[in-house]
């Protein structure tokens, strides 16, 4: 339900005049006045395109998610690590503006492959999916290697892409999921207790 929300709220600003999406963007210089930036710039795109691939990760980062079980605690760590995700983006100066879902889709799959590892760990169930995405996301941005270049220009996609959302996102999601998973696990504890 999270992903069916964030997908019609990306379509709904890309209907909102030129200017309007632009000032939803994420700008480095405009967090202090605005911090809502840490959440809207994840739902404007640059084009079409932009989007168009943005929306279909999702959707299958979404049926993956599904697949792997994940529920209401997963979509809490989602939003979490939602402005997380951004506000880490201050930790590589050269990135001074940014939109797009990319980031955000890194948190989703952070999410699911922590969800995935925490079932390994805890309940011994291995699940393959999960783990192929875990395997092609961790060589995916070993390649992009976001620690030492946050940006990439990329003709193909007509604008530079932000790696280092990338690697925030994945980094976010999947401490956030621990954590989640964490505060729960003491809070049955206790309740028992």
């Amino acid at each position: 339900m999270l992903c069916a929300l964030l997908g019609a709220a990306c379509m709904l600003v890309w209907t909102l005049p030129v200017e309007a999406q632009l000032a939803l963007r994420w700008r480095a210089d405009g967090l202090a006045a605005k911090p809502w930036l840490l959440w809207t710039g994840a739902l404007s795109h640059l084009n079409a395109a932009h989007l168009s691939v943005n929306l279909l990760a999702l959707l299958c980062l979404c049926i993956i998610g599904v697949h792997a079980g994940a529920g209401s605690r997963e979509a809490l760590a989602l939003l979490i690590a939602w402005p997380l995700t951004h506000a880490a983006l201050l930790l590589w100066p050269p990135v001074r503006l940014y939109a797009g879902f990319s980031g955000l889709n890194h948190a989703v799959a952070g999410v699911i492959i922590a969800r995935s590892a925490i079932e390994f760990i805890v309940n011994r169930r291995f699940q393959a999916i999960p783990f192929l995405l875990a395997l092609m996301l961790l060589a995916k941005l070993i390649w992009e290697a976001a620690w030492s270049q946050p940006l990439r220009a990329d003709a193909s996609w007509g604008f530079t892409v932000v790696q280092a959302a990338h690697l925030s996102g994945f980094v976010s999601g999947a401490l956030v999921c621990v954590l989640v998973f964490a505060v729960t696990q003491f809070k049955k504890q206790a309740a028992v207790s």
